[in-house]
């Protein structure tokens, strides 16, 4: 029916198998994602940033699904239906407070970093999201925030006043706003400076063999000259080859992460790379 009134009035649709094949994982999602929040079935992986000096000071957060019947399912599967089905709200939450407890638990180890978590629109407009962050920080005894709250372009465009109140709620906190998939939206110069924004994220697009693409090297110049302008650090997502980390280090951008570093892994994995990346370091 919806494929019918996509081509206009009058049209129909033959039902095909592909369509089929939607409304069934339609259905299997919204049965088993509830199940997946009610059972244990959802883990973070976590992928490290990399300074210009090779240091590592924060991760971002990455949500995975162990379903026991489809096995590891990546969020490109299953956060698109949590958004529109509304599971995105107690989905980001559970998210939120497993990566604030994982930061303690590495605190308690001595090692300080940083974690970035990707939020939605729905999810800036859910008030209990900050008020359990902020309960959260308290019981775990954390003096700061070490939360990088990751808004994409769009955030800032469906409710730019909603998005203003609840960013400055989580910049005073001590939390960083970030802005991810830089350069691909609609945002705009005047919205960088109005926002409280810490750091800009460029698209992988920008950065995918940016060695031999002269006009990339060209927006990703004008962006890093931008954001120093603004006092904002730029990092790049999806750094996988030496040139292109070279060519980002030597043009300012301050932190990278891909698979040239490390692919995102559970947290106990991630201790085990860390301690390995430092006794790298230090020879």
């Amino acid at each position: 029916m919806y494929n019918a009134k996509e081509g206009g009035r009058g049209q129909f649709c033959v039902f095909s198998p592909e369509m089929n094949q939607r409304v069934f994982d339609y259905h299997w999602l919204d049965t088993n994602l509830r199940k997946a929040l009610e059972n244990d079935q959802l883990l973070i992986h976590y992928q490290p940033k990399i300074t210009w000096r090779g240091e590592v000071r924060s991760l971002e957060a990455l949500v995975r699904w162990q379903s026991p019947e489809r096995g590891l399912i990546p969020p490109l599967e299953f956060i698109s239906y949590a958004e529109e089905s509304g599971l995105i709200v107690p989905l980001g939450r559970w998210v939120i407070l497993d990566v604030v407890r994982q930061i303690a638990k590495w605190r308690d180890k001595g090692i300080n970093l940083r974690v970035a978590v990707n939020f939605s629109a729905r999810q800036l407009a859910d008030q209990t999201l900050f008020t359990a962050l902020k309960q959260a920080l308290y019981d775990l005894n954390f003096e700061y925030c070490p939360i990088d709250v990751e808004l994409t372009e769009s955030c800032l465009i469906e409710n730019d006043t909603l998005a203003l109140s609840v960013i400055q709620q989580f910049s005073q906190l001590g939390a960083q706003i970030h802005l991810d998939d830089f350069g691909t939206g609609y945002s705009s110069l005047s919205q960088l400076a109005r926002f409280p924004i810490d750091a800009v994220k460029l698209d992988q697009a920008f950065v995918r063999d940016i060695h031999k693409q002269p006009l990339s090297q060209s927006l990703v110049r004008a962006i890093v000259a931008v954001a120093q302008a603004l006092n904002l650090q730029v990092i790049a997502e999806g750094v996988e080859n030496a040139k292109e980390d070279a060519f980002l280090t030597k043009n300012g951008v301050n932190e990278r992460q891909g698979f040239l570093f490390a692919k995102p892994m559970p947290a106990v994995s991630f201790e085990r790379w860390y301690k390995r990346y430092q006794t790298k370091k230090m020879r």
